[in-house]
């Protein structure tokens, strides 16, 4: 006999909630982030020419068009990177490196983002179709 008023059986827990990777949480981080006007790796303002976004169609500068970006080899994969010195004299950054860029896959820049506020046109070493940053006023 039990001291329970009604014989009922213990219902089953309900599941535990699914983690979600770091992977998943760093995009949702980086995406409200942009959503706020904040780029992810600069810690600041977007450009005021730099595209959408929520639209990664829009004309407009963005990561993937800056001369900053550059893809770095490291054993045996390649990473897009923003190298832009920041504050950093040309000492310190022979020796520590782009601040921007850390062994990551946080770090990692993706063309589709909007520009920062650093953004510069092109990169000497690309064919001009790829580093021509249109003008929003001339396509609108």
């Amino acid at each position: 006999m039990t001291d329970a008023l009604f014989d009922i059986d213990t219902p089953p827990r309900p599941p535990a909630p699914e983690r979600e990777s770091a992977t998943v949480r760093r995009t949702r981080r980086q995406a409200e982030q942009l959503a706020r006007g904040i780029h992810p790796l600069a810690g600041r303002g977007l450009h005021e020419q730099a595209a959408p976004a929520d639209d990664r169609d829009e004309v407009g500068r963005r990561c993937g068009n800056c001369r900053w970006r550059r893809t770095l080899n490291y054993r045996s994969g390649s990473y897009p990177k923003c190298v832009h010195p920041g504050t950093r004299s040309a000492e310190d950054y022979e020796v520590l490196g782009p601040p921007r860029a850390a062994h990551s896959e946080a770090s990692d820049c993706r063309a589709w983002w909007p520009a920062c506020r650093d953004h510069e046109p092109g990169d000497p070493r690309l064919p001009d179709a790829m580093r021509w940053v249109p003008d929003p006023a001339v396509m609108r």
